[in-house]
């Protein structure tokens, strides 16, 4: 699953434009999961025009497959970036957690937490791959603000 988060910033007013996530099967080749994440990707670049794209790095683990999945996702939605002249910007998860937190090693509760008090929302979003992508853009806002 791909999370997406949009948000407008507008001098200090932030909220939220869109949110949600791509969903793809296991029972379809990863050739076609990320023609896939590629439309829809693009597809919200030409609905919104986004002056920039913020995507969290690839943060490597102990799984191998799974990084390479990741990678590849993350390869076509920065295609799809250029395809819109949007341009990308990385933050790695760490300085996300840091920039919304204060702490680099907070939980997934206190970095969705955050989220919804910086956008005034109810409800943590949801789903969480959502409410993840919405952290990368308010981290993108507080640090080029």
């Amino acid at each position: 699953m791909t999370g997406f988060g949009l948000i407008s910033c507008v001098k200090k007013e932030i909220k939220l434009l869109e949110k949600g996530s791509i969903k793809t099967s296991n029972h379809h080749d990863s050739s076609y999961r990320l023609k896939l994440i590629y439309e829809e990707i693009f597809g919200l670049i030409k609905k919104h025009q986004p002056q920039v794209l913020a995507i969290e790095s690839l943060f490597f683990n102990t799984n191998a497959k799974s990084a390479s999945a990741v990678g590849q996702a993350i390869g076509v939605v920065k295609l799809a970036a250029a395809q819109g002249k949007t341009q990308v910007f990385e933050y790695p998860p760490l300085k996300i957690k840091m920039k919304l937190v204060g702490n680099g090693r907070a939980e997934k509760s206190q970095v969705q937490s955050k989220v919804r008090q910086t956008l005034r929302l109810r409800k943590i979003p949801r789903p969480t791959h959502a409410a993840d992508a919405l952290a990368v853009a308010i981290c993108h806002w507080l640090e080029k603000g």
